[in-house]
């Protein structure tokens, strides 16, 4: 028995059928990527509100954005003063972050071990806190900072928070400011989705 004869024998009702080609499996999209049904967020403060609370008035359940300008020279009397951003949840705990005291970034517990130097912070700076949605309840955190340039000095980044962890208000331990700014999305209410779809 030679070679082909071996392959015929092997092969021979595998040759006969039809190549049935198979569609991929669909992939549910993760609840996080789903904007559809979703409102854009966008607020701005120059100035504490009166209450001293920040409501995001987003939904931690999609990615969010919040950036702090500070300008050293015009408003802080202070350039070692702490400066924190609290997520203020409805709970008695608060996520913490910002620039420390000896001019670390921090996130809670979490410290950076890169140090900023002094004249850097002199010159102005801002604050870029981002929150993205890993999926299973859990976030990805990154805190960074920029100079007056817009260049990245220092980041720091966690995957400790759920989505959870960042609902609620949120405030700053060193009111003087330039420019607060919150980015995200709303979960659209059925009547708004109605009226939308109306138009």
């Amino acid at each position: 028995m030679d070679r082909r004869e071996i392959f015929n024998l092997l092969f021979r009702s595998s040759v006969n059928e039809p190549i049935v080609l198979e569609p991929d499996p669909v992939l549910e999209t993760p609840a996080h990527l789903k904007t559809d049904q979703t409102i854009p967020v966008f607020k701005e403060w120059t100035a504490l509100p009166a209450d001293g609370t920040f409501k995001l008035e987003l939904s931690t359940a999609y990615a969010f954005t919040v950036t702090l300008d500070l300008n050293y020279p015009a408003k802080a009397v202070n350039p070692e003063q702490i400066l924190s951003l609290g997520i203020q949840p409805e709970k008695t705990s608060s996520i913490k972050t910002g620039i420390n005291s000896e001019g670390y970034l921090f996130i809670d517990n979490l410290a950076d071990s890169r140090l900023i130097p002094m004249d850097k912070l002199l010159t102005g700076i801002q604050l870029v806190l981002t929150v993205n949605p890993l999926g299973r309840g859990m976030s990805f955190t990154k805190l960074k900072i920029m100079d007056s340039a817009g260049l990245t000095i220092a980041t720091l980044k966690t995957r400790q928070y759920t989505t959870a962890d960042w609902v609620g208000g949120m405030t700053l331990s060193a009111p003087p400011f330039n420019l607060l700014r919150i980015q995200g999305l709303h979960e659209a209410e059925p009547h708004q989705e109605n009226q939308t779809q109306s138009k």
